[in-house]
């Protein structure tokens, strides 16, 4: 069987390294950032056969794409997922058990110890399959570093025993052995066969006592017991008691010369029984198992004290591919008399057979041993993936390997030995995953080395690896659509040059090369790495920017241009100072992401950034890879206003609800505030519900994302409920509005406090919450200035007349425009609007709605193109919209209220791009399961 590794993803402005094995049976994936499913779209690359995910840091940095890909995972008619982490990992998992629930899918989580293994001891691989084995490295810090001493004390202290924690799998994925305990205690479970039946969580005898004490929160619960809760609740979240029917599949593509209907020309994928999968939102969760008593109330906290770290341990990883014996010889097993059939069969199996043969009339019994037969067997290859976050990690990592029997069948000391003595495994392939300073120290680099000299080294490092477009399909459209309007049409921030190319650091190893999303290397047939042709082909974005190849546009596009063009200059030459100086033209509306539910090579998930001059940034909604997003938009560095800037700025996030698609990106962008130096001298407020707040909090306990800041300029969290248009002396509501808990931190009086100053800071008159209708507790939000312009969002919802009666004569509206109008059954059953429904509310005049711009957002995947019919209209220089005008948006498109008027002179021209872009066929090769996948 052949195999491969490739990168899906390196070190760049959105994405962390994520590395792929593939068998033709298996796949095996390292580290899944945020965007890892929409790199999957964008490179064409599947994630059928999945068979485990391996993870070198519980830090939501290598996990941030890791529930989006999981639900993909289960949607995609994957029924077993091995998960294998370092402590902490558990935790996050069971953190998202408002916003992930699958009930199609089996996963196996085991957390891997920071326990080194013995100088004198063999390890044992964490899983084994008919693929790989695969050994796990803890990577320590110094405690000359940031690892506090008790930090060390949790490491170090954790039982030897933990070191038994193999796990095997068959070709089908099911478990054959299960991990051992975290803790050396005498368990009472029952035998994993009943407690791992569909439909069933049984407990230990503790736990359940414990769990039937009045007044039980989970937050008190401490080791062993603390650890079999978390796993309780992974198992309600999938508890796979619904077999998934559901096949992969591809659209079929046209007829030859068949012109495609022009309603469905652009629809990408679409599901015919969208309507009939079960959603489960935040409150309604339909499951046949009974999830654990506190399910709704706060984890307990994770052990390894490893929140305040900045510089936490690391976990590498050793895989070793599969043996291989030699030819068998057919020639040589006819002389030796070997019959055909099983004998042969057995042999070639490496095994010994016995067999009677006649030799000169007389029977005799004759034994063939396998290399008599076999020609000689191909040595073992291995890939070896580093995770070193630091210098002060290297002194762990070289130790492993130094003191290491086994690890030194992979390395050596002295990289002579390679000349001079026969290895037993081939060491092709080295992933480097480098911090800051790690490549170019004199231990690493002497380390690197060790590995032979036919290895081939892939580094990952922010300081030697250049910073290309990830999401190439999306650019190349901008770029395109710059000649429209460079200011309005933004190319994302992108540097083809690393800080410092490998070539000029000296000392390296021959075979050492820049870890790019384009890799592939061949393990067996073995060829060294060298770019992917099918992804290389996908990308129209780099060939052009490096003059490769030109920039060509249609003759329609190129008269649609210039007619636009000359539009906009009569406009701007008619209109008087009034209405260039009208209120809150400057503010900034910038369309971070606009898809739907998923994201795909077009549209990432929602996120809405409002900039507001001399007072600050508002975030509206927070899908996964909005901070990448963010990052693309205003860049890293060399810029007068760059993405450190924008987060030291952003001073209120609003989350209207607790799907998915419109949070996971939230918890990495706190993390990457808490990176400021020197700190914010302001506090960030997020206004959100109770579920959120909640898992913000359940993270915080793993990494520390800046709540309970004592500087006071940290994280200050602010109830929806509490802003609420209705609100008084109190929390109201019932049932799906009830408040939902009592913690301290939902206290009433302090999050209006906190409504009021977050108000003050933006210089905000009012900022007031609206409930909207959509499957859960969902909230939008109406807000205006002092300076007399006000913004209303809608959030996920279908027509609302209490957003309406809100938001009457708001400066701008932006509304979810989910379902094509052919789709309003849908849109109906499923709470969403359609494209028409948006525009009607925007336009409601008897509500007094009647807002002066409606900005769209919130497109399904299936519509990459804008719909024909918002652009039949053309306006003239003499003949268009200044009240209720329509503007259509798409990813990093950079508005301000005042320019908002130029998009429905742009949307013809924007509309002969996307004809001129859209690679139907290209599309078509990426596998779309025809179930529902929506997150929200």
């Amino acid at each position: 069987m052949n195999w491969s590794s490739s990168v899906l993803t390196s070190v760049s402005s959105d994405t962390e390294p994520c590395i792929i094995v593939t068998f033709d049976n298996a796949k095996y994936i390292f580290n899944t950032s945020e965007n890892t499913t929409r790199a999957f779209l964008q490179t064409g690359r599947n994630w059928k056969r999945t068979r485990a995910l391996f993870y070198t840091q519980a830090r939501i940095e290598k996990v941030g794409g890791f529930p989006g890909l999981l639900m993909t995972f289960a949607d995609a008619t994957i029924e077993n997922l091995n998960v294998f982490a370092p402590p902490g990992f558990n935790h996050i998992l069971a953190s998202m058990r408002f916003y992930t629930y699958r009930d199609t899918i089996n996963i196996k989580s085991t957390e891997l110890p920071w326990v080194q293994t013995a100088p004198s001891s063999s390890p044992k691989p964490c899983y084994t399959d008919d693929n790989l084995k695969v050994y796990s490295i803890p990577v320590l810090p110094e405690d000359s570093a940031s690892s506090s001493e008790k930090t060390r004390s949790v490491i170090t202290s954790e039982s030897t025993d933990l070191m038994d924690c193999e796990t095997s799998s068959d070709a089908s994925g099911k478990r054959k052995r299960e991990p051992s305990p975290d803790f050396p205690h005498k368990k009472h479970h029952v035998e994993d066969t009943k407690r791992n039946a569909p439909g069933k969580i049984l407990y230990s005898d503790a736990l359940w006592k414990a769990m039937q004490k009045e007044g039980f929160k989970p937050e008190f619960l401490t080791g062993e017991l603390a650890d079999e809760y978390r796993s309780a609740i992974i198992r309600s979240m999938f508890p796979n008691t619904r077999p998934n029917s559901l096949k992969t599949e591809k659209k079929p593509k046209p007829q030859q010369g068949k012109k495609k209907d022009s309603k469905d020309a652009n629809v990408v994928s679409v599901s015919p029984q969208e309507e009939e999968k079960v959603d489960i939102d935040d409150y309604k969760r339909s499951t046949k198992i009974s999830p654990p008593p506190g399910f709704r109330l706060q984890l307990p906290n994770p052990e390894s004290n490893l929140r305040s770290s900045t510089n936490p341990p690391a976990m590498s990883y050793i895989l070793v591919g599969p043996q291989y014996r030699g030819k068998f010889n057919a020639q040589r097993a006819l002389e030796l008399g070997i019959p055909n059939g099983k004998l042969r069969s057995q042999l070639a199996q490496g095994q010994t057979v016995t067999f009677e043969v006649k030799e000169e009339e007389e029977t005799i019994i004759k034994t063939v041993r396998p290399e008599e037969v076999l020609g000689v067997a191909e040595k073992t290859a291995a890939i070896v993936i580093l995770d070193v976050p630091s210098v002060a990690h290297i002194s762990s990592l070289i130790s492993s390997f130094q003191e290491s029997d086994f690890y030194q069948k992979f390395w050596a000391k002295d990289p002579a030995v390679f000349e001079t003595t026969e290895r037993e495994y081939n060491m092709r392939v080295v992933y480097h995953m480098c911090g800051p300073g790690v490549l170019e120290d004199k231990r690493y680099k002497a380390f690197m080395h060790g590995f032979g000299p036919i290895a081939h080294h892939i580094i990952g490092s922010r300081e030697h690896c250049a910073d290309p477009v990830t999401f190439t399909s999306a650019a190349h459209s901008h770029l395109r659509l710059k000649a429209l309007d460079e200011k309005i049409f933004h190319i994302p921030k992108y540097n083809l040059t690393p800080k410092k190319p490998l070539s000029e650091v000296s000392g390296l190893p021959p075979n050492v090369i820049e870890m790019k999303s384009t890799l592939k290397i061949n393990m067996r047939p073995w060829t060294p790495p060298e770019p992917d042709p099918e992804v290389v082909k996908r990308d129209k974005f780099h060939p052009i920017v490096t003059g490769t190849l030109p920039l060509e546009f249609s003759l329609a596009l190129k008269e649609s241009i210039k007619e636009v063009k000359q539009s906009i200059a009569q406009v701007e030459a008619q209109k008087d100072k009034s209405m260039s100086g009208e209120p809150g033209a400057n503010v900034g509306v910038i369309t971070l992401g606009t898809g739907g539910s998923l994201p795909s090579k077009y549209r990432n998930v929602l996120s809405t950034l409002i900039t507001v001059p001399k007072y600050g940034n508002i975030l509206l909604d927070a899908g996964e890879g909005t901070w990448g997003q963010m990052v693309r938009n205003f860049g890293l560095e060399d810029s007068t206003y760059n993405v450190w800037q924008a987060l030291r700025d952003l001073k209120c996030i609003f989350i209207s609800h607790m799907h998915a698609d419109h949070h996971i990106g939230l918890a990495n962008i706190l993390a990457k505030r808490k990176l400021l130096d020197p700190p914010p001298d302001q506090p960030l407020y997020v206004v959100t519900i109770r579920g959120v707040h909640m898992y913000l909090r359940e993270m915080n306990a793993v990494q520390d994302i800046g709540l309970d800041d004592p500087s006071g300029n940290g994280v200050v969290p602010v109830l929806s409920e509490s802003v609420h248009y209705n609100s008084r002396n109190g929390y109201t509501g019932q049932g799906i509005w009830h408040i939902g808990g009592d913690e301290p931190w939902l206290d009433y009086t302090t999050s209006v406090k906190n409504g009021k100053r977050m108000r003050a800071s933006l210089g905000l008159e009012s900022f007031q919450t609206v409930d909207v209708f959509h499957r859960c507790r969902c909230f939008g939000v109406v807000f205006r200035h002092t300076d007399g312009w006000s913004i209303a969002f809608s959030a996920d919802t279908a027509p609302s007349e209490s957003l309406c009666r809100r938001a009457r004569k708001v400066t701008v509206l932006i509304h979810e425009a989910t379902m094509a109008d052919e789709e309003a059954e849908l849109a109906k059953k499923k709470n969403h609007s359609t494209i028409g429904q948006a525009i009607a509310e925007g336009k409601k005049l008897d509500l007094r709605m009647d807002a002066k711009n409606i900005v769209l957002t919130h497109f399904s995947a299936r519509y990459p193109k804008m719909p024909p019919y918002l652009t039949k209209n053309t306006p003239t220089p003499s003949n268009f919209a200044m009240q209720n005008a329509i503007v259509p948006t798409f990813d990093h498109v950079n508005l301000t209220i005042g320019d908002m008027w130029k998009m429905q002179f742009y949307m013809p021209s924007v509309n002969h791009n996307f004809s001129d872009t859209f690679d139907q066929d290209e599309d078509d090769d990426v596998a779309t399961p025809t179930g529902n996948v929506s997150l929200g």
